[in-house]
């Protein structure tokens, strides 16, 4: 259904709730957003900010990565063992005086560290001394040294041209890796060698980086995820992180500083800040390793949710307290219109007895004592129209704003009817019964003159005027006035049989329009057409209907008309063609016979 169908009071109320609902529903939407990019900013800024606060802790790691390593490098005993050359001498002095120097990481607290991990080499970090040449003189772990040189190792050529590192490399050993810093051991001026030394990347640091800062910890190692702390991923999930973190550190090299990305693992989001473990430069030596801190979105979006439920469930209080004010509003705003539908359905009806009641003071309550007036004033109208023609009304339909006085030529058929007889029937009667008498002829008359199309000019005492305008306008004036004779011949008794009519038409141009002044105006027809056909009129005998040549070529060849003798009326000079219509021997066809054409 067409809003356009729905009745005034409920456009008002969908106008008034829909207004209400949208300015709601846009505030809260507005504020709801607002809340959100503020609550967003503030955990993607509280994120950063802990992954800054990661990075930080792993330059600190570095950083006493980097001292412990300048440490072992000053060693006199150390130097001493390098300078044999055996590498029995330097594995021996790395095992049973070095170990117990070295800090596992600064992360992991020493009550943390089983005891094994000291009696165990292999479980502690990488540290390797090499010669002068890169050549391997030793190493903390129990595994057999390495053959080869290690001079091509990632930070060990720096160390052999005499250069302090700038930062960590990662290396690999066997299924292990190890974020290694490598330091020049040098006597005197001579360098002798170098020590590499290296925290290991597994499990227990990532778990206590986790418990630490507050956040999971993942380590991104040669292209695949080497630690987590996330609990219990499912292949999917890790799959997805992997994938995530991957495409990740394309942004990060390319823009050189960590990135920060979204993922979503068993339908929860993700936030995953990812940086290097590695100068950030055109050319990565050795093998690539990130490290990334990840938080829950959606555990951080979860007071949002709350809020974002507080605000529309105060919208949509706020909307039903709407429609129940808007309820009220309208019932006050559409009773008074209400009453003035009604009052016009009455109107319509023309039923104008009754006012509508004015209920109140605004401009509704104006309108309904204009409408009141408006009422009085079509009360006095409609009984002034049964004295205004239809040819005064349609000139008024075609000028609503101003009927000024003046004419225009046009071709009519005039025709003039007078009651024969009545003024001596008057004399013989009382004033009441003449009035009876004389509507009663006149009124069916009238009828007759507008079923045949024409329209009833005026009425001059027993005198009718009717004036037929457009197609077969003859014919019609001619038929109409057979009719009113066969009728008043039937309808007068014979007290009355002293009343009769006489007819005269005439046609041709006559002057139609607005005469009088500006005050006090008649629509009518003026001419010398309108002359003659008075003339007819008066001519006529009782019972007689008389018409002009002009109208006698247009008749049909059915109508019996007799030629009657010239004669000479009043204005014109010369004599004039009559013809009497014999209506006796006329028949008048039905409404659905074709009456005006052969």
């Amino acid at each position: 259904m067409k809003f356009s169908h729905f009745s005034l009071r409920w456009k008002l109320l969908a106008s008034l709730v829909g207004l209400v609902a949208v300015i709601v529903i846009s505030l809260l939407i507005s504020v709801s957003q607002i809340v959100e990019l503020r609550i967003r900013k503030n955990i993607d800024d509280n994120f950063v900010e802990a992954g800054r606060i990661f990075e930080r802790i792993q330059d600190i790691r570095y950083r006493q990565l980097r001292q412990t390593a300048v440490l072992l490098a000053d060693i006199p005993s150390l130097k001493a063992a390098i300078t044999t050359g055996d590498s029995v001498t330097v594995t021996q002095k790395i095992r049973e005086e070095l170990r117990y120097l070295l800090d596992f990481d600064p992360v992991i607290p020493d009550s943390l560290i089983p005891e094994e991990f000291y009696a165990n080499p292999d479980s502690a970090g990488l540290l390797l001394i090499s010669d002068a040449e890169g050549r391997p003189l030793g190493q903390l772990s129990s595994a057999k040294l390495p053959e080869f040189s290690i001079a091509d190792r990632p930070g060990v050529t720096d160390a052999l041209n005499g250069n302090m590192p700038t930062q960590t490399y990662i290396w690999k050993r066997g299924n292990r890796y190890f974020n290694v810093v490598t330091i020049p051991i040098r006597a005197g001026y001579n360098l002798i060698g170098t020590v590499s030394y290296g925290l290991p990347i597994r499990q227990l640091e990532t778990e206590q980086l986790a418990r630490d800062i507050g956040l999971e910890v993942v380590f991104y190692v040669d292209d695949k995820l080497l630690t987590d702390s996330f609990d219990n991923l499912s292949g999917t999930d890790e799959e997805q992180l992997s994938k995530s973190i991957h495409q990740a550190t394309f942004d990060a090299l390319q823009n050189q500083r960590a990135s920060t990305s979204e993922v979503t693992l068993s339908g929860n989001r993700w936030l995953i800040y990812l940086a290097p473990m590695f100068a950030a430069t055109d050319e990565v030596q050795g093998i690539r390793g990130y490290y990334a801190v990840a938080k829950s979105l959606t555990e951080a979006l979860i007071p949002l949710q709350n809020l974002q439920l507080l605000i529309f469930g105060i919208g949509v209080l706020a909307i039903v307290a709407s429609i129940l004010v808007s309820i009220w509003l309208t019932r006050r705003i559409t009773k008074p219109i209400d009453l003035l539908v009604a009052g016009v359905h009455r109107v319509e009806k023309e039923d104008f007895s009754a006012e509508v009641p004015v209920t109140s003071n605004d401009e509704i309550g104006q309108l309904t004592v204009a409408f009141n007036n408006l009422v009085e004033g079509l009360r006095e109208r409609l009984l002034m129209l049964k004295f205004v023609s239809e040819a005064t009304l349609d000139a008024i339909k075609k000028n609503l704003s101003r009927i000024e006085p003046g004419g225009e030529r046009r071709n009519i058929t005039v025709l003039f009817s007078d009651i024969r007889g009545f003024t001596a029937w008057s004399e013989k009667h009382s004033p009441e019964d003449v009035i009876d008498m004389l509507n009663n002829l006149l009124s069916f008359q009238a009828e007759l003159v507008k079923q045949y199309g024409g329209d009833v000019d005026k009425f001059v005492g027993d005198e009718l005027v009717a004036v037929f305008q457009g197609k077969d306008k003859d014919q019609k004036a001619v038929n109409a006035s057979i009719h009113i004779q066969q009728k008043i011949s039937s309808m007068l008794t014979k007290e009355e049989g002293d009343l009769a009519v006489g007819i005269g038409i005439n046609s041709g141009e006559a002057v139609m329009g607005a005469m009088g002044s500006e005050n006090r105006m008649d629509y009518t027809v003026l001419g010398s057409t309108v002359n003659l056909g008075a003339r007819l009129c008066s001519a006529a005998k009782k019972n007689q209907i008389l018409i002009s040549n002009s109208v006698f070529l247009n008749l049909e060849r059915k109508i019996s008309v007799n030629e009657l003798d010239k004669i000479q009326v009043k204005g014109i000079e010369q004599s004039i063609t009559i013809y009497e219509v014999d209506w006796d021997d006329n028949r008048i066809p039905t409404k659905t016979e074709n009456t005006f054409h052969e």
